[in-house]
């Protein structure tokens, strides 16, 4: 926590830096949710989400956990203007912070993570849409409870409960598409939604974490 304070700070004061390591943590989860939520636009989205953090960075109040709050609220809010329609075409911008963040790692590693992160994605945005975006934030995004609850305008628990229905019918649906690899018991009545059972979660393999 001290040091993501520290590497905001650096961000807010302008280095180019600090700002790579907050899109190199943040970017993969803003772009796995955007992708479940759009039609091939999420790469554009997002570049167009993280110039308006930019532009709102220095007068950002908060802890990683607000960070990551803010940064996808802004991201449904910019989905909202998408969605209706008024702005199909996220401004074209190419920030120089962007160009020269530097990958960590190997061509071969990240190819075969996005192909596991898009069937993972791909499952989860077949969920009925309130489930989709409860499990999409508390999962993939990595929200805690009381900040989707926020965002989506529910209250904590329904938002418990909308995640525990997600992430059943994610496991049956993986079930369904592995019968000879079944998982057993993964969740009962009145269990704590809170991040996804190992089983499913490895089932999704794409390392769901943001």
């Amino acid at each position: 926590m001290v040091e993501f304070q520290v590497t905001l700070s650096a961000a807010q004061q302008g280095s180019e830096a600090a700002f790579a390591r907050l899109w190199r943590e943040f970017q993969p989860g803003l772009l796995r949710y955007l992708t479940a939520k759009t039609d091939g636009d999420a790469e554009d989205l997002a570049a167009d989400i993280w110039l308006n953090v930019v532009r709102a960075l220095p007068g950002f109040l908060g802890d990683e956990h607000g960070f990551r709050s803010w940064l996808f609220t802004t991201a449904r809010n910019r989905l909202t203007d998408w969605y209706r329609g008024s702005d199909r075409r996220p401004e074209v911008s190419e920030p120089t912070c962007f160009l020269s963040i530097p990958t960590v790692r190997s061509v071969e590693s990240e190819a075969a993570e996005r192909s596991a992160t898009d069937h993972a994605v791909a499952l989860i945005a077949t969920l009925p849409a309130d489930q989709s975006e409860a499990v999409l934030l508390r999962v993939v995004a990595g929200l805690d409870v009381p900040h989707v609850a926020d965002i989506m305008g529910r209250s904590p628990g329904a938002v418990r409960v909308l995640c525990h229905r997600g992430l059943r019918n994610l496991e049956r649906r993986l079930e369904a598409a592995e019968p000879r690899h079944g998982s057993g018991r993964l969740l009962s009545r009145g269990d704590e939604p809170g991040p996804p059972p190992a089983s499913v979660a490895d089932a999704l393999s794409g390392g769901l974490g943001a």
